[in-house]
């Protein structure tokens, strides 16, 4: 053995286990992190934008005005689409836009599931865009 404790077979499989526990709450960590970095360039980037993944990103919403309603229908189900399309880690749920407050900056809250093998984790994600230069940023 090279000294690294890894537990017994049956301290593998029980999911009570202190260090599997820890061990397995580090990997969901992690895998979040990895599932916001990906969120984070998908949806800022434009649809169209890539030769090699033309359906890679969100449609541009700039022919629509400001503010109106059809604009935040279009921008939550352009998110909803690009992230089904793209993220198969993550089953969307339900996206919300969140109450500002008077800025130009539009918070959303996806609410879905991370897929890990024969396991799903509850997530929230909320999204930030920024309506100067539409740069989103997921928290």
């Amino acid at each position: 053995m090279n000294g690294t404790r890894a537990g017994s077979l049956f301290e593998r499989l029980d999911p009570t286990c202190p260090e599997i526990s820890l061990r397995a709450q580090s990997d969901i960590s992690e895998r979040v992190r990895a599932i916001k970095r990906q969120l984070e360039a998908l949806l800022n980037a434009r649809r169209g934008g890539s030769a090699s993944s033309p359906e890679f990103g969100l449609p541009d919403f700039n022919d629509s005005a400001v503010g109106s309603a059809d604009l935040m229908l279009r921008i939550t189900r352009g998110i909803r689409e690009a992230i089904e399309a793209n993220e198969p880690r993550v089953r969307v749920k339900e996206i919300r836009l969140l109450p500002g407050a008077g800025s130009l900056d539009l918070t959303f809250r996806i609410d879905c599931t991370m897929v890990a093998g024969s396991c799903a984790e509850v997530l929230e994600v909320d999204l930030i865009m920024n309506g100067h230069n539409r740069h989103y940023r997921v928290l």
